[in-house]
């Protein structure tokens, strides 16, 4: 049986802000239930250990949040979560609760003008189990250069946890850096969102091999950047994973990734595969 690394679960695609660098949603806003989460988990939990409860979208605006982790922990399911953290602190002491919440990422690059954002975080990720790994994100980087605004998250960070100007200058100059025993800073560039265009590259893609999505509606796809829908393998909801998995557009994307030349126009578009060479 495939064994993958995560499987991508989207339990809503609305969002409560509107970044410039995230991709328009084109999709019908949808939030998925707790029966269709339920369903999914059953014809998923013996290929993966972990799940990730997002693709787009912001995964706190789904009400059924704590149930869904808790019914993903009768599955000995761990459970990763990206936020924007704008309703964490609606959360922070139930999510703490979750003994199979893993990990959660904070993307502190999201365009809010929320009133104390990031102390609203900082003072409520105390609730979160001591084994839950936090992940900062400033992923709007360029060149690996931090504008004024991500300069400005890294001072929040420093005074939140009294870092030290040696920490404080790694973070502005490398990646992942531990601030705590189960806290780190995650720096990257702004990535593209994948769009079928002239542009045309051959390339390896971890999709398929080490991970799979599945959008709110129940089709399946290859990977977290596809965040239309356009490379449709089929939907959970009408087949099992392995009809899926078995069918001649799954195995001919996979087989194309493994010979570097992606068989989908969008996977051929895609510049993210570029950092796999």
């Amino acid at each position: 049986m495939k064994k993958y690394k995560k499987i991508y679960i989207e339990i809503t695609n609305k969002c409560n802000l509107n970044c410039s660098f995230c991709s328009k949603i084109k999709r019908p806003k949808r939030e998925m239930n707790l029966n269709e989460f339920k369903e999914i988990l059953n014809k998923i939990h013996n290929y993966t250990d972990y799940i990730y409860l997002h693709i787009k979208g912001e995964p706190l605006l789904n009400n059924n949040i704590i149930d869904m982790i808790n019914e993903a922990a009768k599955y000995n399911l761990k459970v990763n979560l990206t936020t924007n953290g704008m309703l964490f602190s609606k959360y922070a002491k139930e999510l703490g609760k979750c003994k199979n919440l893993n990990k959660i990422n904070f993307s502190l690059h999201c365009e809010n003008n929320k009133e104390n954002y990031f102390a609203d975080i900082f003072n409520n990720v105390k609730y979160l189990d001591k084994k839950t790994t936090v992940i900062y994100r400033i992923w709007t980087l360029n060149n690996n250069e931090l504008d004024k605004k991500s300069t400005e998250i890294v001072e929040k960070i420093k005074e939140a946890y009294n870092l030290s100007t040696e920490t404080v200058d790694r973070i502005k100059k490398d990646n992942n850096i531990k601030i705590s025993s189960t806290t780190y800073v995650d720096k990257d560039n702004e990535f593209k969102w994948p769009e079928i265009t002239n542009h045309k590259s051959c390339g390896y893609c971890y999709a398929l091999k080490t991970h799979i999505g599945i959008l709110v509606d129940g089709t399946v796809v290859p990977c977290c950047l596809d965040g239309e829908g356009i490379i449709n393998l089929g939907n959970i909801f009408n087949s099992n994973l392995e009809e899926i998995i078995s069918s001649e557009r799954y195995q001919t994307l996979k087989k194309s990734f493994q010979d570097r030349n992606p068989s989908e126009e969008l996977c051929k578009s895609c510049t993210f595969k570029e950092r796999f060479r």
